[in-house]
């Protein structure tokens, strides 16, 4: 069942704790990999992968049969746990996240 957390830390938003299976997809056409996902957030998500190599783009399944679909952009790892924000149709499109696009900006400058 998912519960509330009350303790939002530095996070801008309320996360919600879910321990449910999810299905991480590491490139378009590669086969699905189960996960858990540990807790959801308006911007991104907590997801225990075990020693499972993820690439800093990656898509997640919150159902096994893909009716909801996120991309996301990992952030972090802490051994089996990851954190990763999810990424906007438009990034998509520019094909860059906004912190590549500032760290391009920097170099163009």
């Amino acid at each position: 069942m998912a519960r509330h957390r009350n303790d939002l830390g530095a996070r801008k938003s309320v996360r919600v704790e879910l321990q449910t299976q999810g299905f991480l997809i590491p490139a378009p056409n590669a086969p699905w990999i189960e996960c858990t996902i540990v807790d959801v957030g308006d911007g991104g998500v907590c997801l225990d992968v075990g020693d499972l190599a993820v690439p800093k783009l990656f898509g997640l399944a919150f159902t096994a049969g893909g009716e909801v679909l996120r991309v996301c952009l990992l952030v972090w790892r802490r051994g089996e746990l990851i954190g990763a924000r999810y990424v906007s149709a438009k990034e998509l499109r520019q094909g860059l996240t906004p912190a590549e696009n500032s760290d391009r900006s920097a170099m163009a400058g």
